[in-house]
């Protein structure tokens, strides 16, 4: 189960420093995909935490998807370009994500 959380975790970060690195390139707002960027680090980070037994891993996954969740939310209100459906899904994945690394 450990293995399963770590992978969608890192692809779950992985894809959103894609997403942010494309909207980065297509927009002139630079803070939402930066702080996107950075969410998606600190998840992968929060994965090698994970595999090394810290503590805190579930802290560091648990900001790591505030901000990627944050800058989605703030980037589709800022753009009119608002799909509440996919909001929800990303903060459920989110919350699942940081449950299990709190349990694991």
């Amino acid at each position: 189960m450990k293995i399963l959380l770590c992978i969608i975790s890192i692809l779950f970060g992985l894809l959103s420093i894609i997403a942010a690195l494309s909207q980065i390139k297509n927009t002139k707002r630079r803070l939402s995909p930066r702080l996107m960027i950075l969410g998606g680090a600190l998840l992968i980070l929060a994965v090698l935490g994970m595999l090394l037994k810290l503590k805190a891993d579930w802290i560091i996954a648990f900001a790591g998807n505030a901000l990627i969740c944050g800058a989605a939310i703030y980037n589709g209100l800022s753009n009119d370009n608002f799909h509440l459906q996919h909001h929800i899904i990303r903060i459920a994945l989110s919350v699942l994500l940081v449950t299990g690394f709190i349990f694991l």
